[in-house]
């Protein structure tokens, strides 16, 4: 029982049974997907009661610590919910645990050095993607119908396409913010995962407020940036392309040039900037000591250089004076288009382990820039953002494909992407 609509057609004793059942698999789970699990299946009324949903531990649920994932958190329980998390159990959802995440939500792996890698359902020798791997894992699983990620720069779509699930990555701002061990005040939202868009719509209608009106998607125009379809894996190319045979029966495609999109150094120089600030509100330890409590080692070079080489204010200026020309530049493209669709990587997931490198057509590239060279740019302009399945390379590895749509345009990208999804 994986989705929503099965959760909802049970009477409240089957959904008393099925969370303990669904506790159990949390607890039993050899992915590496769960960091904590409760026992209190607890919940109160309402359109979500009695449904199980998992939240990334880098989200304040009451009850529980919030480690990010790292052992540089102390594991005090939080007092009070995030705000999206109190919004989801006033509809009577409830939290079964906090979900394992890349350490500090610092990477696209998962491989956490400090609870352990968290595992691909469809391969466990590879990466679930990150930083919300935990999160996707539970919902490919089927374990919880829906997940809460975080993303700064790409830390939801990234693993809905490793794992094979719905990623949607909101508007920056459209979800409340607090409650969050921040890396970006720039770029960081709450995200959703889960297995169906539909299912996506439903919770962020109980999260905002905003009913996912039924909207004709006649004459569609989607855009095809052509430096995202550069370079891809040729097995990533070949499922994008099927996807695309069937979608262009229905919808015109355009081909867009949205030049390099931005400078990867003034994306990351945003987080560099903020992050050493943001986390030094939720670490009680004195900065010199951080680098000893950080286990993962991609991680901690990460830190020690924002400490060591941190970024200037001159040059802090200049990453936000580029993001308002990507804005400027998304904004013209959307005058031309209604969508923008790209692979959401140009690479299957790669084994654990291969956290600086992998192999792609033949070269050794860097891991980071080449997983999140397509969905970066949309994280940094703010866009709404949505990595649905397109189908599995010749060894069952998932492929996904990225939907951005117009800032704060979140219930059309989610009404288009239903629509792809059933082509």
């Amino acid at each position: 029982m994986a989705d929503l609509p099965a959760w909802q057609a049970l009477n409240p004793q089957d959904r008393v049974n099925r969370l303990s059942t669904t506790i159990k698999s949390a607890e039993s789970s050899a992915h590496g997907d769960w960091i904590s699990v409760t026992s209190d299946t607890s919940h109160g009324p309402g359109v979500l009661a009695g449904v199980p949903f998992s939240v990334k531990d880098n989200i304040d649920v009451r009850g529980f610590a919030t480690t990010a994932g790292s052992r540089l958190l102390d594991d005090t329980p939080a007092t009070a919910d995030a705000s999206v998390v109190s919004v989801l159990r006033d509809a009577g959802a409830v939290v079964v645990g906090k979900a394992n995440l890349h350490e500090l939500a610092f990477g696209i792996t998962s491989n956490n050095g400090a609870f352990g890698p968290v595992r691909n359902p469809v391969d466990p020798a590879r990466s679930a993607g990150g930083s919300s791997g935990g999160s996707a894992v539970g919902v490919a699983l089927g374990v919880v119908p829906f997940a809460l990620g975080t993303d700064t720069g790409g830390s939801v779509t990234i693993p809905a396409s490793f794992c094979g699930v719905v990623g949607f990555r909101p508007s920056t701002g459209r979800y409340a913010g607090d409650g969050v061990v921040n890396l970006s005040t720039s770029r960081d939202t709450i995200g959703v995962l889960a297995r169906t868009v539909r299912d996506i719509s439903t919770v962020d209608e109980v999260i905002t407020g905003e009913p996912a009106a039924p909207e004709s998607v006649a004459g569609l125009r989607i855009g095809l940036p052509r430096s995202r379809f550069r370079d891809l894996d040729p097995e990533v190319a070949r499922v994008v392309a099927d996807f695309l045979s069937t979608v262009e029966r229905t919808a015109r495609l355009v081909e867009l040039d949205l030049a390099d999109d931005i400078e990867v150094g003034a994306g990351n120089d945003l987080v560099f900037f903020e992050a050493p600030h943001l986390l030094a509100r939720r670490v009680r330890v004195e900065r010199a000591r951080w680098l000893e409590r950080i286990a993962s080692p991609d991680v901690r070079a990460l830190v020690e250089s924002m400490c060591s080489a941190p970024i200037t204010p001159d040059a802090y200026q200049a990453a936000r004076a580029a993001r308002w020309r990507l804005r400027r530049t998304y904004a013209e493209a959307f005058r031309r288009v209604d969508v923008i669709l790209s692979p959401t990587c140009p690479v299957p997931p790669p084994l654990l382990g291969e956290d600086d490198v992998i192999t792609l057509n033949g070269r050794q590239v860097p891991v980071f820039p080449t997983v999140t060279r397509n969905v970066s740019p949309g994280t940094v302009a703010g866009l709404p953002m949505l990595s649905l399945p397109a189908g599995s390379t010749s060894t069952g590895l998932p492929v996904g494909v990225l939907l951005e749509a117009h800032p704060f345009a979140d219930t059309r990208l989610l009404r288009v992407a239903e629509t792809l999804g059933h082509s």
